[in-house]
């Protein structure tokens, strides 16, 4: 079995060790910002979004893993959508069940989850066609992944674009949230397909509307801030 985790922190930045202990750098709009910089969405997303993003964090010395990205948008819209406010992203406490430590299945599980919804998310308005499909086989190689975590994502790329292959990953309603926060920074949801998607991907998630426009804000101030 390769190691998800890895994968994911190899297409989406390095995770400080600071991070990796819980010490979150102060909150600010780069947060998630510079663990996307030159990373998965580059590979995968071909829209306005990962274009912002890329532009906005070059030179950036904040990079944060890919679990801890994600953690970081799905706690924070949690938070929101139960009243709290707060300034930026924020990393979830150790003891929140949005801390990857504490997925069920643990942080390997779910890399992979968050892998599958990405993947998915670039797929919802189409984009990826045979052209594509080669541009990120050939970025692929550069990544110098062993056998298994190629065949991993090939075969999520090949896969039909089906939004209970990310909710099978959905142990708790904190990982349906980062799921769901995890497709949305692969897609830029202005179209009616894109749109659709996210509505079908919120039902088999079990997510409501509020938590789900939260989850939306949150990806959206973090590639504008």
């Amino acid at each position: 079995m390769f190691d998800a985790r890895q994968l994911l922190d190899q297409v989406m930045g390095a995770l400080p060790p600071e991070v990796r202990r819980g010490q979150a750098p102060g909150g600010s709009g780069q947060l998630l910002a510079g663990a996307l910089a030159g990373g998965v969405l580059g590979l995968l997303a071909g829209n306005k979004r990962a274009r912002k993003l890329a532009g906005k964090t070059a030179g950036t010395a904040l990079k944060l893993g890919g679990l801890a990205a994600v953690a970081a948008i799905g706690y924070t819209a949690w938070q929101r959508h139960r009243g709290a406010v707060g300034a930026g992203l924020q990393l979830p406490p150790a003891d929140s069940d949005f801390a990857p430590a504490r997925a069920p299945g643990g942080e390997d599980a779910l890399a992979r989850g968050i892998m599958v919804a990405m993947i998915q998310g670039a797929k919802a308005d189409g984009h990826i066609d045979a052209d594509e499909h080669a541009r990120i086989f050939g970025q692929i190689e550069v990544l110098g992944l062993d056998v298994e975590a190629k065949a991993f994502v090939m075969d999520e790329l090949a896969a039909p674009a089906d939004v209970t292959r990310v909710a099978r990953h959905a142990a708790t309603p904190e990982v349906a949230a980062e799921l769901c926060a995890a497709a949305l920074l692969a897609m830029d949801p202005d179209t009616a397909e894109e749109r659709l998607f996210l509505t079908r991907l919120q039902a088999a998630l079990g997510l409501d509307a509020a938590l789900t426009r939260q989850i939306e804000d949150a990806v959206r101030a973090a590639a504008d801030g």
